[in-house]
């Protein structure tokens, strides 16, 4: 759809897709828009405004709001603009001094210009493009739960998941039951919004833009439209209202590459408009490594993947080795050593049904977890006291003129603290093990879609137990040990 303003007609109100709300003037608006939806822009002939410009696909972007609490928009523009004189308002009605004033102009995108208003705005020293995310290291997935997923999400949350996966396509997934059960967690006070990482996805050539193309023409009208169902379905607050302002998304994922470049481009940027008002940060899945290196090169990316997310299987590039490099690259020179890019992998378990039942490390470590949360305190503190008297012998071994030699610590575990236990009773299922070393191991926070409330609990419980037990003097050798066989196996990228 081509949007052409002659000379002698300037823009006057916003249209709704497809409803039609509109106000003529720049006095206040007597009903409120429904904020982040795609608009159009109506013009109509004005001596006192003149302007022309061109463009296809002209639609407004979400941004920030006013003083007042009010969402604002501004203008999204695929071609070259030529005007001096174009302006927006806000859904008050005021003149939107931070877009409406500067002229649009040239190729740069609404985006980029979102994203300086952004800098300026922040705190000294921070990256409000690129913030530090709180992500857990297991997250629940909950892609073909149908109409468990309610119940399932709330189960998790309440056996200690607090990252939650969806995404905006009716196929597989339940974006508005997923709502509804965190929205259960929070009244029952299980948890509180700030507590949950929650991500949804943004699906290409989803059935419901097919279905009624004439109602999302452009990229950025299914980008927009797709956020702003997310928004509405994972709102944290029960109240209409209270949606509409505080609503927010941790994480937005595209849910896959376009097959060109050039429409995954244009819906990146569409979602970087977002950026970090309502969306948090942005994330790719589905994608090999030459897709997301064409992706980020380009400078209207300003805002950099916080997620790829990826099966993480042999047969995917033997376990994605170069994309969990780039990650890691990432967060060792863009960041700094902060990991703020991480690699989220799926089907971490039924894609490697020939690999975690077979390998003869996965069984050592599992044998050798200790079974209860008790024996791995015990342990922890055999170690303190351990230590503590190795320091003691230091001191007195230091006060010695002979150089005598003594040392409490041995390197390798005695009685019942045995690690190789070898093919006995398991102290964690194989799984779990297979878990634990993808997930402390190899860092790849993982998808975790059981519908059992028992695997929920016990898998949670496994990986805090694993963790704390490889740090013990007992635990160690043996972790290192079951670590450098699984190393071998999948690759480890330089940190």
């Amino acid at each position: 759809m081509a949007l052409r303003l002659k000379r002698g007609q300037s823009l006057c109100c916003f249209q709704p897709v497809p409803q039609v709300r509109a106000f003529a003037n720049t006095s206040s608006a007597s009903t409120k828009l429904l904020p982040l939806l795609p608009y159009r822009l109506i013009v109509r002939p004005s001596p006192n405004r003149p302007a022309h410009a061109h463009a296809r696909g002209l639609l407004l972007h979400p941004r920030q709001t006013n003083t007042n609490g009010i969402p604002c928009y501004h203008c999204s523009l695929n071609n070259k603009i030529t005007t001096q004189g174009c302006e927006a308002w806000s859904t008050s009605g005021a003149a939107f001094s931070s877009i409406a004033t500067r002229q649009l102009r040239g190729t740069r995108s609404t985006t980029t210009m979102a994203s300086a208003d952004a800098s300026i705005n922040s705190p000294a020293g921070s990256d409000p493009l690129h913030p530090k995310v709180n992500m857990p290291r297991m997250i629940y997935g909950t892609a073909w739960k149908k109409n468990r997923t309610a119940d399932l999400v709330y189960q998790a949350i309440k056996e200690g998941f607090r990252g939650i996966d969806t995404a905006a396509m009716k196929r597989h997934y339940s974006e508005e039951l997923t709502g509804e059960g965190i929205r259960r967690a929070i009244r029952d006070g299980i948890v509180t919004r700030e507590e949950l990482f929650i991500q949804t996805k943004y699906t290409p050539h989803d059935d419901a833009f097919l279905a009624e193309p004439a109602l999302y023409p452009t990229i950025t009208s299914q980008v927009l439209a797709s956020v702003t169902s997310s928004l509405r379905n994972l709102a944290h607050a029960d109240s209409p209202e209270s949606q509409e302002d505080t609503s927010y998304i941790d994480c937005l994922i595209m849910h896959s590459p376009f097959p060109d470049p050039v429409s995954t481009l244009e819906a990146w940027t569409a979602l970087q408009s977002f950026v970090p008002h309502r969306i948090r940060s942005l994330g790719i899945s589905n994608i090999t490594l030459p897709e997301l290196q064409y992706l980020v090169a380009d400078p209207r990316v300003t805002v950099y993947p916080t997620v790829i997310q990826n099966r993480f299987r042999r047969a995917e590039r033997r376990w994605d080795y170069e994309l969990r490099r780039w990650c890691a690259n990432q967060n060792s020179t863009r960041w700094k050593g902060e990991k703020r890019t991480r690699y989220q992998g799926f089907w971490t378990l039924t894609g490697n049904r020939g690999d975690w039942p077979t390998q003869k490390f996965v069984r050592e470590l599992a044998a050798a977890v200790p079974k209860t949360t008790q024996e791995v305190e015990a342990l922890e503190a055999e170690g303190a006291a351990a230590a503590a008297a190795a320091a003691v012998a230091e001191e007195q071994r230091e006060g010695e003129q002979d150089g005598g030699k003594g040392n409490l610590v041995t390197g390798e575990p005695a009685g019942p603290g045995d690690l190789e236990s070898g093919d006995g009773e398991l102290g964690i299922s194989l799984e779990a093990a297979w878990y634990a070393l993808t997930i402390l191991g190899a860092d790849v926070v993982v998808l975790n879609g059981t519908t059992s409330q028992q695997h929920m609990r016990d898998d949670l419980d496994c990986l805090e137990r694993v963790d704390r037990w490889r740090k013990t003097p007992q635990g160690e050798k043996m972790w290192d040990r079951c670590f450098e066989e699984f190393k071998a196996l999948v690759g480890m990228p330089p940190s």
